[in-house]
């Protein structure tokens, strides 16, 4: 595994030893980055979530998308994740990138989270499939301040698994690679 693009393109990461975590392959994180890359479009200030602001990985596993988000420009990014391998394995990876002045990484939970410093620009969430996760991340991040209005949120799931029901939930784009499904969403004000 390794950053895919940006200046920190061709890196190695580590991967959480285990089969808890289940890394977003390379092939996606560029497509996926591709996209985010002309995530303008979907503001109406020509404002970027990706070199805006504030990212969070809320399952970071080895820290992937969030330390493809930093390559790429972003300012700073806050990484979560319960499995001490996988907290483990980002801070190892924050570390050989020497990237410590632009990351915080935090054990907790993205469904019952700490109160945000900030809203984050954008927000990944790749959680565990089946388990039906999503919403309820979605929730509990809005509710401790992760997630506005302006937040984009980019969401990994299993095609079979249901988009979660929010009210207020604005899916702006939705790709499958395979055997994953990408949304990338907003929670609008009515939620």
């Amino acid at each position: 595994m390794r950053i895919v693009g940006g200046s920190l393109r061709g890196r190695l990461l580590t991967a959480p030893t285990g089969r808890d975590t289940r890394p977003t392959l390379d092939r996606v994180r560029e497509a996926l980055f591709n996209i985010l890359t002309h995530a303008s479009r979907w503001y109406e200030d020509d404002q970027n979530p990706l070199y805006d602001g504030l990212v969070l990985d809320a399952y970071a596993g080895s820290g992937a998308l969030g330390l493809e988000a930093i390559s790429r420009g972003a300012q700073k990014a806050v990484f979560f994740d319960l499995d001490r391998g996988a907290l483990a394995a980002v801070e190892q990876n924050i570390a050989d990138l020497k990237l410590g002045d632009k990351t915080r990484v935090q054990r907790a939970d993205a469904t019952k989270p700490p109160r945000a410093p900030e809203p984050a620009s954008m927000v990944f969430l790749d959680p565990p499939y089946h388990k039906e996760l999503l919403g309820p991340s979605i929730t509990g991040l809005a509710n401790a301040g992760w997630i506005n209005a302006e937040t984009l949120i980019i969401a990994e799931r299993d095609p079979r698994d249901p988009v979660p029901d929010i009210d207020g939930l604005e899916i702006l784009d939705s790709r499958k690679y395979g055997r994953c499904q990408i949304d990338i969403c907003r929670l609008g004000a009515a939620a």
